[in-house]
């Protein structure tokens, strides 16, 4: 986002490179939706006339999206996708504001409505009786901080007690165990209707690609399981190091498996590869993940009484160096330093973890065969790291930036048909 002295504001909609942008003047936004805008560079639209006019919101929406297909019609050898939260929010899914909002409504609350705005204030809480005898600073509303203050104070001091506005008093481990478990059931997402459901949409996308490329490479950092909904309901193979027997039991090997097809007794001497398969990596865990205290496997779950996820608070950069999370982020930056021909598409990621950007950062600055792709309404962010791709993208067309939601772009990103692999529907005989 710039700034003027004059108070003008220009967000950009796309960059790759200092000759490919559309930024405009004062924009307006419904939520994440663009709504208007004041004018809009370099892009010129003219009329009928011949006339230079100020194009549609819907106009600009549309020479965006046909930039960013062309792009990725292009044949990358090697395609890797990261998403973050932002993937899973058009669908039910928190951001880390909202869940500090569904946790503080969990408790005492004693709030009113501000006349002007109608929105509503919280005046006390039992939020802000935590926050005071931990010493934290309530007005960031940063839940990961939260949790890290916690843990903090538990290991180096002790498990405090917190008065509550109804006189009792608990325990900040209780809070701690109780955000935990909001986590867990805030990430249990219902599969959304099929028309309505971009993780599908856009896995019959990127499934198209040809067999002789290399399996496409997904990593996530949710714990929701919409991609594992989305690949059932497509007839989609994950491969996600697991094991293929009950219990189903990880293992890294798993991920140097493939799947192909044996006519017959016949073997072919070419590996003949099963359509629609593709890795599946969940780097912070799932709510289906659980580890058995007594052997420490990790096994899959419909409802684990403990998740095994790394949960938002600093020491997860250090769950990250466990397994099964150490397999998940080696596989990650091992991907990353393919030098021919790679893409990463993240989408939905606000680039708030380091141990992510320092692996991304690594492939931009020693690999010169990795392009990236930056898909996030929040592309115009003044964090830092968006502002350094922001800067990096008006220099080379190695970075793409693109202000769009999942939803959009998973209806935008261009069909391959490389192959035909028609997904065939559902026949019912009996009625």
């Amino acid at each position: 986002m710039e700034k003027s002295t004059t108070n003008e504001q220009w967000d950009y909609l796309l960059i790759n490179g200092q000759s490919s942008y559309i930024k405009i003047k004062d924009p307006k936004y419904n939520g994440v939706e663009l709504q208007e805008f004041e004018s809009i560079e370099p892009l010129k639209f003219k009329n009928e006339k011949d006339e230079e006019v100020k194009p549609t919101v819907e106009q600009v929406q549309n020479e965006k999206r046909k930039i960013y297909s062309d792009f990725f019609k292009k044949p990358f050898k090697n395609l890797l996708i990261l998403t973050g939260a932002g993937s899973s929010m058009g669908v039910g899914g928190k951001s880390m504001y909202q869940l500090w909002d569904k946790a503080e409504r969990g408790y005492f609350i004693e709030e009113k409505e501000d006349k002007e705005t109608k929105e509503k204030i919280i005046l006390n809480s039992d939020f802000k009786a935590l926050c005071t005898k931990l010493n934290f600073n309530y007005e960031t509303k940063n839940l990961e901080s939260l949790l890290s203050k916690i843990e903090g104070v538990i290991k180096f001091q002790e498990d405090l007690e917190v008065e509550l506005n109804d006189s009792f008093k608990k325990r900040i481990s209780e809070f701690k165990n109780e955000i935990f478990e909001l986590i867990v059931k805030e990430c249990t997402i219902p599969i959304p209707s099929i028309d309505n459901f971009p993780h599908k949409i856009f896995l019959d996308k990127i499934l198209q690609r040809k067999l002789t490329n290399p399996r496409v490479k997904l990593f996530t950092l949710n714990y929701d399981t919409l991609f594992e909904d989305a690949a059932r309901l497509s007839n989609a193979i994950l491969i996600d190091g697991f094991s293929y027997t009950f219990p189903r039991t990880f293992s890294g090997r798993f991920f140097d498996y493939d799947i192909v097809q044996r006519e017959g007794s016949k073997l072919n001497e070419e590996d003949n590869f099963v359509q629609r398969v593709l890795h599946l990596h969940k780097l912070h865990g799932s709510i289906n993940w659980t580890r058995n205290g007594d052997t420490n496997e990790v096994t899959m779950e419909s409802n684990p009484e403990i998740p095994l996820m790394v949960y938002p608070r600093e020491s997860k950069y250090e769950d990250s160096y466990e397994q099964p999370f150490f397999e998940m982020m080696a596989r990650f930056q091992r991907n990353l330093r393919q030098s021919n021909d790679t893409l990463l598409i993240c989408i939905g990621y606000s680039f708030n973890d380091k141990h992510i950007n320092s692996a991304i950062e690594e492939a931009l600055n020693q690999n010169p065969g990795f392009r990236l792709a930056v898909i996030d309404p929040g592309i115009n962010s003044e964090n830092s790291s968006m502002t350094e791709l922001r800067k990096n993208a008006l220099k080379t067309n190695r970075i793409m930036m693109v202000s769009e939601t999942f939803s959009d772009f998973a209806s935008n990103y261009p069909e391959i048909q490389t192959y035909n692999d028609v997904q065939m529907d559902s026949i019912n005989l009996v009625k």
